[in-house]
């Protein structure tokens, strides 16, 4: 175990905590975060429209078309609400107008965007078929915006102009730069090779990223970093979600769209996959923990975590756990941390891919409370079972090491008492 702490330190953290606070990782983390209130909106919309019980559903049908407006309105605008966002937060983070940042980038977008053959906006790259060009035109944006602005070659306006006008004479000269060079680029591309900037970003990225990112072992791998990091005191979920969100993102809204057609759901991996099924109670199955520190623990301190912990758990707040018993740095309590949610994720996506369980495609949120989280996402009942059954592996997982650690700490605590005495 000293080995592999040493190895972890020395060549894995470092480049996890530059990870975690690059610039444009941490950029593109947030502006999808942005996204996640339109995302549960639509996804309240979807459960009532395609209700998981057989009698409602039927009664509702009548109604699906309707329901699906906002659906539609939401997760159709994935990609939309992203560019803005993303580039805002990047340029906040130079601290730039990002307001400024935000609208130009949308015009960016737009740009690239073909029309169809009547000269409308084609909705479907406004959702997640136009993220990954999102993605690149925010940040586009935002670095020709600073390359500008770092070298004085703007506008400027005299004192006592209101910010809301200087702000907006500031951008004209990159604004201009930006639409200039996006239009060019675009210009070029469709009357050379009839090709346009999305068309070449989803056969570049987006396709072979989501081959990659929803795959069987795409998961099993960011499940297994995700844990390792957290057992270095490091938040995994949220340095392999800068990276990997908008591939389950995307994924999420094929589901959804597939839903909504009566077609059979295309994935298995995607948000609700990876926000959900194997993080029952937080990273690392940490319900599963918790309930045995509240029924089986010995140990004064185990108890008494679990006592006060239980309710966070239950809302898939792991942290109180993680930091308390601690798992961090455990190494009697992080084997388990990392192979329980492995399992879960194992047998959830065998159960899934077999038909024993719907494919999840409802984005709930992370706080939603076990087994109702396993029926919503999938609008199964029988995903609330498999939940359940989860948790009592993840259980099985953890109980030889939880005794383990729990003995030694109840000899330490005896201890403690007789040098009191």
């Amino acid at each position: 175990m000293n080995r592999y702490q040493a190895f972890m330190e020395r060549y894995f953290l470092p480049v996890a905590a530059r990870l975690a606070e690059q610039r444009y990782l941490r950029a593109i983390r947030d502006g999808i975060i942005a996204t996640m209130p339109l995302l549960i909106i639509g996804s309240i919309f979807l459960i009532i429209s395609s209700p998981p019980v057989e009698s409602w559903a039927a009664f509702m049908k009548p109604y699906a078309t309707t329901l699906n407006i906002p659906v539609n309105a939401t997760f159709g605008l994935l990609g939309l609400i992203a560019v803005f966002a993303i580039a805002y937060h990047l340029a906040k983070s130079y601290n730039m107008d990002g307001l400024s940042a935000g609208v130009l980038s949308i015009a960016a977008f737009f740009v690239a965007t073909p029309l169809t053959e009547n000269g409308n906006i084609p909705l479907h790259l406004m959702g997640s078929e136009g993220l990954f060009i999102a993605i690149l035109l925010a940040l586009f944006t935002v670095e020709v915006y600073r390359f500008f602005e770092s070298r004085n070659m703007v506008i400027r306006m005299p004192d006592g102009v209101p910010p809301s006008v200087w702000r907006a004479f500031t951008a004209l000269i990159p604004g201009a730069a930006i639409i200039a060079i996006v239009w060019g680029i675009d210009l070029v591309l469709k009357t050379t090779w009839d090709l346009s900037l999305h068309g070449i970003v989803g056969a570049v990225l987006r396709e072979p990223l989501q081959l990659l990112g929803g795959s069987f072992w795409g998961a099993i791998v960011a499940i297994i970093l995700i844990h390792l990091l957290w057992s270095f005191g490091i938040h995994g979920i949220s340095v392999v979600a800068s990276v990997m969100a908008p591939i389950w993102y995307s994924l999420t809204e094929e589901n959804v769209a597939a839903h909504q057609a009566g077609e059979a759901l295309p994935h298995i991996v995607g948000q609700p996959f990876m926000a959900i099924w194997w993080a029952v109670g937080g990273s690392g199955m940490a319900l599963a923990l918790t309930l045995l520190f509240v029924w089986r623990a010995r140990s004064k301190h185990l108890k008494s975590l679990g006592k006060g912990s239980v309710w966070a758990s239950a809302f898939n707040i792991s942290e109180p756990v993680i930091f308390g018993a601690p798992v961090v740095m455990n190494p009697i309590l992080v084997i388990p941390f990392i192979l329980a949610p492995l399992a879960v994720g194992i047998i959830t996506y065998v159960s899934m891919s077999i038909g024993l369980v719907g494919k999840p495609y409802v984005i709930v949120p992370w706080t939603t409370p076990p087994p109702f989280s396993g029926i919503l996402t999938t609008g199964d009942f029988r995903g609330g079972i498999l939940m359940i059954v989860n948790i009592i592996v993840a259980m099985a997982i953890y109980y030889p090491f939880f005794k383990m650690y729990d003995r030694q700490l109840v000899h330490e605590e005896q201890g403690d008492q007789t040098e009191n005495v």
